[in-house]
């Protein structure tokens, strides 16, 4: 065996350090002390003679040497648990835990989990919905279901990103309002209270003003932020302005009268939604059981709407996305 190995024990701190960029998350993690996954890097880096950390402001920063052996350490470690998950596949009865955004999660994924349950009774699901990056390979979540676009370039190992769909943006109001306004000219928006949440950047009015052929540079315009996106959409089906939605996250509260669409100017390419989770994971089962759920209910979502857009293919993505979620 090589002598190098008996660094096995250290490299797992090396690994936990580099990945969350410190020591006392790395402790947390391992359930161990700070100074014990301190003793343990810098007999590491005595041992190699390489210096593989350094301190950049509250972060632990790898050297270069340092970087080039996290990467090969967290390949090692993923192919590891690879193999033990290939050994201890469980059975299709059990827990199974999803990440979603909380607008996705509350107003697409919740309404439909009655079905879901009826069907696979055995198989209890836990939603988590927030909008943090995930780490499926080390957190508590076997699924994330992201917004935004996720580049086939951002490739983490261990991770497969199948898209779900994308859809158009275009802006919603209250029936009261819409009367009171007497919508002609989509020029009328920029007399409304603009409603959206903080963290929406997908949902932008700028973008839709320059679709709309409408110059709001020269308008003071009249913002409510929210935390949420869904708070956007409850705010305004109270009478308290405007805001920009998709079909998907408002149809419930169109098909009740709730909210109406003044102006059919949509926003294209929308939002787009992916499905991440571990290749080989020891919760294949459900994994798949629920993935094939998702699809079946996307697939008739398209059929009530045909302008909702299904991928052409998958890919194998990583848990990164280029846009924060609603």
């Amino acid at each position: 065996m090589d002598k190098n190995l008996r660094h096995l024990a250290a490299l797992r701190y090396f690994e936990a350090a580099g990945r969350k960029k410190s020591y006392s998350a790395a402790a947390l993690e391992l359930n161990v002390t700070q100074a014990a996954v301190s003793q343990q890097i810098r007999a590491l880096e005595a041992n190699l003679d390489v210096k593989l950390f350094f301190r950049h402001g509250r972060e632990m920063r790898l050297t270069s040497p340092g970087q080039k052996l996290f990467e090969s350490t967290t390949r090692g470690f993923n192919e590891i648990l690879s193999g033990f998950s290939m050994l201890q596949c469980e059975p299709l009865e059990g827990v199974l835990t999803i990440n979603a955004p909380p607008a996705f999660a509350s107003l697409w994924l919740m309404p439909r989990l009655w079905q879901f349950t009826h069907y696979f009774p055995s198989i209890s699901l836990r939603v988590h919905a927030d909008r943090k990056n995930i780490d499926l390979l080390h957190d508590e979540a076997d699924m994330a279901i992201r917004q935004g676009v996720i580049e086939k370039g951002d490739i983490e190992d261990g991770i497969a990103c199948e898209p779900l769909y994308s859809e158009a943006v275009f802006p919603l109001c209250s029936p009261s309002l819409a009367a009171s306004m007497k919508f002609t000219d989509p020029a009328q928006v920029l007399d409304c209270l603009l409603v959206h949440g903080v963290n929406s950047r997908s949902f932008i009015w700028s973008q839709w003003f320059e679709k709309a052929g409408v110059n709001w540079r020269d308008k003071e315009l009249q913002f409510l932020e929210v935390p949420a996106f869904d708070m956007a959409l409850n705010a305004v089906t109270t009478g308290h302005g405007m805001c920009l939605a998709t079909e998907s996250l408002s149809r419930e509260l169109i098909n009740r009268g709730l909210l109406v669409r003044p102006f059919d100017i949509e926003l294209l390419p929308g939002v787009q939604y992916s499905l991440l989770y571990q290749k080989v994971s020891p919760r294949r089962q459900r994994i798949q059981v629920f993935s094939d759920w998702l699809k079946g209910q996307i697939t008739d979502q398209k059929t009530n709407n045909p302008k909702l857009t299904l991928p052409e293919n998958q890919f194998n993505g990583s848990v990164q996305s280029n846009n924060e979620m609603v």
